[in-house]
């Protein structure tokens, strides 16, 4: 997004965020509603994005017109590998 993959935003309480712009995040679920309010993209909503194993907080989902992307906290992720079948 805007040409970059990780960009640093502040919500408006002051905390900084580094995130990773990811096209697809299998792992993640959506926690919340769509808002615009304070997006960090303008022409996208954004809602929380938890993870689907223990529903912590990893980013947000942000959706504008056909486009979608996860915005994830780069330093709440983990790696992970499935299993061969």
């Amino acid at each position: 997004m805007s040409g970059a993959h990780a960009h640093t935003f502040a919500n408006p309480h002051g905390i900084v965020f580094r995130i990773g712009c990811f096209a697809v995040a299998p792992g993640c679920a959506s926690a919340s509603e769509p808002t615009t309010l304070h997006t960090w993209f303008p022409g996208y909503a954004w809602q929380i994005a938890v993870c689907r194993g223990c529903a912590g907080h990893l980013g947000w989902l942000f959706r504008g017109g056909d486009s979608r992307f996860h915005g994830l906290i780069v330093d709440r992720l983990a790696e992970t590998h499935e299993p061969d079948h």
